[in-house]
Parts: structure tokens; sequence; C-alpha cells
């Protein structure tokens, strides 16, 4: 049974790296198809492309790999919070009797 699991652990890490291989090879070939002919650019290798890519993933998405989904739920929070005492306190001013 350990011996399956270990099996299964491998294979997704042979997928895993084969993924991410096929986007980086999918990344250099339309950056060299697109780039250079249309704003003179320069043509990348695949380690220059690997670099680019793990360059946007650090720009675009942070290093932490939980970061996005407690950031969102916290702010989330905060704004229906807000808004909920924006609207009682405005409905009191409307409506003074039902205070």
């Amino acid at each position: 049974m350990n011996a399956l699991k270990i099996l299964k652990f491998i294979g997704f890490g042979i997928l895993g790296i084969g993924f991410v291989t096929l986007a980086i090879y999918v990344t250099m070939s339309l950056w060299n198809w697109l780039i250079p002919s249309l704003f003179n650019g320069p043509v990348l290798g695949f380690w220059q492309t690997a670099g680019l890519f793990i360059l946007s993933k650090i720009l675009l998405t942070g290093v932490s790999p939980g970061s996005h989904r407690n950031h969102s739920s916290d702010w989330k929070k905060k704004y229906h919070s807000k808004y909920k005492n924006h609207c009682m306190e405005e409905e009191k001013q409307v409506n003074p009797e039902q205070a």
C-alpha cells in the first residue's frame, strides 16, 4: 500500500514537471513567434523564458501560496461590516422614529 502511494506521488511529480516544461515551451514559442517580428524584441531561450515565467508569477500572484484567499475574505468582511453600519446610520437619519 505504501509503495502505491509513493508511485502516485512520483507520477504526479513527473506530470507536474512535464506540465511546467510544456507551459514554458509554449510561452517561449509564442514569444519567439510574435515579439521579434512585431516589436524587434529579443529571441528567448528556454531558461530565459523559465525566468520570465517565474518573475511573472511572483509579480502577478505573490510568493506565498495562500495569500489571496486570506486577504480577499478579510477585506470582504470589513467592507460588509462598514456597509451594513453605514446603511443603518442612513436609515436612522431618514426615519428617526424607528431608532
